[in-house]
């Protein structure tokens, strides 16, 4: 029997929804504590991986003057080793999240490990200009592929809510610490082993998760369909990427106003374009417009998009004081950078903490607020600097803000994305921190070459001092930049992000409600609904085109703001042995996973499987499963919400019958409804009479209305006391 997985709405396959559950393997049995206990491991290895990439973007920085002696780089060469990794990084990622849904998390993560170290070890190997740099494209290449993975197994893996915000906080406080940390790593290796250790480091680490990856994390993809791919987007928004990251490195060295440059802006902004008109009519969209059409994902790209051209720029602008103006070495830069590195992991652990408590729209704008406090610090930076007196103040600032603004906007930009988007919506919020980035750092060149420039014409009276004097103006100038670009996105995120959704994002797990309400009434914001669909998705007669899968995919459709409803594959169940029979001594891993979701969900929802004996039995099945799961920790009456199979009476009496039938098989209680609280709607078959005017058959709109209406009654249901809006 086939494994039981996570069943997407859309039917496709390749992306499963809800938190995943460990693969299957011949005889294997695995029990929800070795789950989850199992999930952390998985956490600690992508989180690994993820440090490995953010590590590379800065890593190279201080090593740049030993590769340029070794290589014989001319110094108009030397920023592509830089540009390189960050055009392929930046264009590809949008397009990996993308892969990594449609085939396969773990297997794209694995992928993107391969190329990743495979092409550290060339780069350490490289023999001239020409291999470096086509080295770091193809490691690029590989980031942009494994990034997006990890981020999209973290929120498969971990149930949205508190669990996941304390995941992403981890994940928050690595990544958010690599651009630090690759500063530090880069000056010790670079002074003691020389620059071609900065990139061999990678390859023991890779080997090592490639090596793990295919016991230790799910494989995220339902065997046996497949999915339409959206290839014209993927070439339009891959293309527009590129192109837009090697016009911004491009008008740094020859200008804004330069012809080229104008040129390939607007190349980049019509293949952009064009992508969006793609996405809005393409059948299997690379960027599904649900996520951009979600106001907190969106607010929370547009801030990482600030957050990005921030953070890049910043630690750019330190890294030339240090080393120009104050003479730093690379080991001494690296080492100045400790301070932040540190706060940064601490204050993304407190973040997840403080989101679970007042909300992403409260600790989001607080952490912006800080770093551009910090950044402010910096605006007065002497040429005669000390680190203690003029760079640890802000250095220890930044790692607070930093911490708080990242986690809280990584947990934005997920909220409320499908498990089958989940690779799209962490390409997304990637895509938006990188080109930010690429952005932030062409901009702020600019700034500060043009004010060192004006401050040199009008200072010649200076002498000796004016090299440093001029460099310093630019950078206070830059500053003055970046302070008003977090302040921004400060403002952003408090006009943006709404507080009823910010409540929603605490992820606070309530006990339902006694009885559904029957009608609205004033009171605080509902809190989120996390709906457990069981779906007989393996079952025959049962599959992406049958009547209980397009009952779901309206259900999807039509959920209202805060439900989100995950599938589970029922079909995949092992046969129920009795009450009273022995099962092993291990659970079941299909049953463990069913335990989990059940636990994990607040209401439940199901179609009934009217007529079809196959179907109907894998119902009974499900619910004699779900009684013996719940028996060892107390029942509680969960809302049950039965999407009935028409609205003929003669169906309704068949299918109500049908459902006592199978949830008695429960007996639990004896009360003949397993213990749930049972909710029935009729829905609507297309072409059914309506009962309405003479001859009137229901059409589309019909079953969206009425499975509207039984998820909004569900959502009221699932809500506790006074908190039904």
């Amino acid at each position: 029997m086939a494994d039981p997985q996570p069943i997407p709405s859309s039917g496709d396959p390749a992306a499963a929804r809800g938190p995943e559950s460990p693969p299957r393997t011949a005889g294997s049995a695995a029990t929800r504590s070795d789950w989850d206990r199992r999930k952390w491991y998985i956490l600690a290895a992508i989180c690994v991986a993820q440090f490995m990439v953010v590590l590379d973007v800065a890593v190279v920085n201080v090593a740049l003057p030993s590769i340029r002696n070794d290589l014989h780089f001319s110094v108009e060469s030397l920023q592509w080793v830089l540009s390189a990794y960050a055009i392929f990084f930046g264009g590809f990622l949008l397009l990996g999240g993308r892969l990594a849904d449609v085939f396969g998390r773990r297997r794209l993560f694995m992928t993107g490990l391969v190329l990743f170290a495979g092409a550290s070890l060339a780069c350490g190997l490289s023999w001239n200009e020409a291999s470096l740099i086509t080295f770091r494209c193809i490691q690029g290449l590989g980031g942009a592929l494994l990034s997006p993975a990890a981020l999209s197994i973290l929120v498969t893996t971990f149930a949205e809510g508190r669990e996941r915000n304390l995941a992403l906080g981890i994940w928050g406080g690595i990544a958010g610490s690599g651009a630090a940390a690759g500063t530090l790593l880069g000056g010790v290796l670079t002074s003691a082993f020389g620059w071609q250790w900065i990139f061999f480091v990678n390859v023991p680490i890779g080997a090592v998760l490639i090596g793990m990856s295919p016991f230790l994390l799910p494989a995220s993809r339902v065997e046996g369909e497949r999915r339409g791919f959206d290839i014209p987007g993927a070439v339009t928004v891959t293309a527009g990427l590129m192109i837009l990251v090697y016009g911004l490195t491009r008008a740094t060295q020859i200008g804004w106003g330069a012809a080229e440059t104008i040129t390939l802006l607007a190349v980049a902004a019509a293949l952009l374009i064009g992508f969006i008109v793609i996405e809005l009519r393409a059948r299997h969209s690379l960027l599904p417009m649900r996520i951009l059409g979600l106001a907190t994902p969106r607010a929370a790209n547009i801030v990482g998009f600030l957050i990005g051209a921030a953070l890049f720029s910043q630690f750019f602008l330190l890294s030339l004081y240090m080393q120009q103006v104050l003479g730093y070495s690379a080991l001494k830069t690296g080492v100045a950078y400790i301070a932040t590195t540190f706060l940064v992991v601490v204050s993304a652990v407190v973040a997840q903490s403080l989101v679970n408590r007042v909300g992403t729209r409260v600790v989001l704008p607080i952490g912006l607020v800080l770093a551009a406090v910090a950044v402010l610090l910096y605006t007065r930076l002497p040429v005669h600097g000390s680190y203690v007196t003029n760079l640890l103040p802000g250095f220890l600032l930044t790692g607070i803000g930093l911490g708080l603004a990242f986690v809280p906007d990584s947990i934005a930009a997920l909220t409320g994305a499908r498990g089958d988007e989940a690779g799209a919506a962490s390409g997304l919020i990637n895509t938006s921190q990188q080109i930010g980035g690429a952005v932030g750092i062409a901009a702020i060149t600019t700034i500060a070459t043009t004010a060192s420039t004006n401050f040199a014409r009008s200072h010649v009276s200076l002498g000796a001092l004016l090299p440093s004097a001029s460099l310093v103006h630019g950078f206070q100038v830059a500053f003055y930049a970046l302070a008003g670009v977090l302040a921004g996105a400060a403002a952003l995120a408090v006009v943006l992000i709404k507080p009823e959704v910010a409540g929603a994002e605490a992820g606070a797990v309530t006990a339902p409600a006694a009885a559904p309400a029957t009608a609205s009434r004033r009171g605080p914001s509902p809190q989120p609904v996390r709906v457990l669909g069981l779906v007989p998705a393996s079952v025959a007669g049962a599959g992406p085109g049958s009547y209980q899968r397009s009952l779901f995919r309206a259900a999807q459709e039509q959920a209202p703001a805060g439900m989100m409803i995950d599938e589970f594959d029922i079909g995949a169940l092992p046969d129920y042995p009795g009450d009273g029979q022995a099962v092993g001594d291990a659970e079941p891993v299909q049953v463990a996973r069913l335990r989990s979701a059940m636990q994990q969900a607040e209401a439940v929802l199901v179609a009934t499987p009217q007529y079809d004996r196959d179907v109907g039995g894998a119902m009974r099945n499900a619910f004699a499963w779900a009684a013996r799961a719940a028996d060892d920790g107390g029942r509680s009456r969960k809302p049950l919400a039965v999407m009935g199979p028409s609205c003929d009476e003669r169906d309704m009496r068949e299918a109500q019958a049908q459902l006592r039938e199978a949830l008695g098989d429960g007996r639990s209680e004896g009360d003949g409804d397993g213990g749930f609280q049972v909710i029935w709607s009729c829905v609507r078959a297309d072409g059914e009479r309506t009962g309405g005017r003479p001859g009137a058959r229901a059409g589309a709109g019909d079953v969206r209305e009425s499975v509207r209406g039984l998820l909004a009654t569900l959502s009221d249901a699932a809500q506790p006391a006074g908190q039904t809006a």
